[in-house]
């Protein structure tokens, strides 16, 4: 009786996950995978680039008039409407972050980015039009 020679299954060539040099970070293989683990290799100098590049860190606009539809009159609002119709939803959840952090640092991480986008953005953004509103909320 001759032994069957078994063969390795090929290997895939896109894996499911993309993996780091911390064995407890992984990224799903997929366009913002890809993207997240292309941050997550980033040396601090390259991180500060992309930060500059999009004015982050920069001063709040929630009280600038007009850069959001709470702060926007209804008028301006339907004309920016009709120039625009992009608008931009920054959704963070509201959760316990410990006794150190205060439960909407996710809202307010994604609220700065939205503000970068719309003040670098190249298709003539006139209001940052915004509702921010918690995804899901802890009650711990």
């Amino acid at each position: 009786m001759s032994a069957k020679k078994i063969s390795a299954p090929a290997k895939s060539p896109s894996p499911m996950w993309l993996t780091t040099d911390n064995p407890a970070i992984v990224f799903e293989n997929s366009e913002v995978g890809r993207l997240k683990k292309k941050i997550w290799d980033m040396s601090e100098k390259e991180v500060d680039a992309v930060l500059k590049k999009y004015e982050i860190p920069s001063e709040p606009e929630l009280a600038k008039p007009g850069s959001y539809i709470q702060t926007t009159v209804r008028r301006q609002l339907v004309e920016n409407r009709r120039k625009n119709d992009i608008v931009l939803i920054p959704v963070g959840c509201t959760e316990n972050h410990g006794m150190h952090s205060v439960s909407g640092l996710d809202s307010f991480n994604v609220t700065q980015i939205c503000e970068g986008v719309r003040r670098t953005s190249k298709t003539g953004l006139r209001s940052y039009e915004a509702i921010t509103s918690p995804a899901s909320a802890s009650p711990k």
